[in-house]
This record gives C-alpha cells, structure tokens and sequence, in this order.
C-alpha cells in the first residue's frame, strides 16, 4: 500500500506536476474571460459590401482557374488525337543485304567428306552451288 500524503495528487495537464491552489484556478478563468470579452468589444466587424467584394473576387479567381484548366486539358488531347492520327513514318531502310560473293559459313553445305556414306546428298539429285547461282 501507498502512504498518505499531504498533498493532492497532480492533475493532467499541469506543468509543473505539483499541487495548485484551487482560488489560483478561479482567478486565471476570471482573467482569461475578461480579456476575451475586452477583445470582443474592440472588434469591428467587415463592412458587408467589402465581404461581397472578397466573395466576387473569389469566384471570379476560381472560374479563371477552372478555364485554364479546360484550355490546358483541350489542348492536351487535341495534340495528342493529332499525334495519334499522323501516319506512321517511314521506316529506315534495314541493313543492307548481304552480296552474293559474301556467303556466310553457316549457308555453305558441308563439305562431302564430313559425312560418313561420302556425299552430303542423295546421289538423284543434283549438287547445289553455294553461290546462289543456277545452272540449266
């Protein structure tokens, strides 16, 4: 169990965590109400006509705002629809076709005596020229 103490516990919210005369609490309210109403007293309130104005040019600001919104999302989708319908441009030419003197390895029919019967083809057909050439 705890001992008793003294003093009241420390409420939340006090600073300083120790115990606080209870006429210093009805004091501080007493002050704090007196200054607010000394505030409200000395407030002017807007003329009504300026506050219309503020309200006009508010509007005003967020119609601009909303034009040059739609001119900037037209304008985006009418380039982009032009872009769209452009023809494809033409392509670049591809590399240039090998020439016929300059057969790659790969297209060469291996020589007869790499195969183990001793000709790379059937004997009722004819020998193929690897230069692409034909012979009547």
């Amino acid at each position: 169990m705890t001992e008793p103490c003294d003093e009241p516990p420390a409420r939340p919210g006090d600073p300083a965590g120790g115990p606080v005369a209870p006429g210093l609490d009805r004091a501080l309210a007493a002050a704090l109400k007196a200054a607010a109403s000394a505030g409200a007293r000395a407030v002017v309130p807007e003329p009504a006509p300026r506050v219309a104005a503020r309200g006009r040019r508010r509007r005003r600001r967020t119609v601009a705002a909303a034009a040059a919104t739609a001119v900037c999302v037209l304008a985006t989708t009418g380039a982009l629809a032009v872009l769209g319908l452009r023809p494809d441009p033409p392509s670049p030419p591809s590399a240039p076709s090998p020439s016929p003197s300059a057969v790659s390895p790969s297209a060469v029919p291996p020589s007869p005596s790499a195969t183990p019967t001793g000709t790379a083809f059937p004997s009722s057909s004819p020998t193929p020229t690897p230069t692409g050439s034909r012979t009547p």
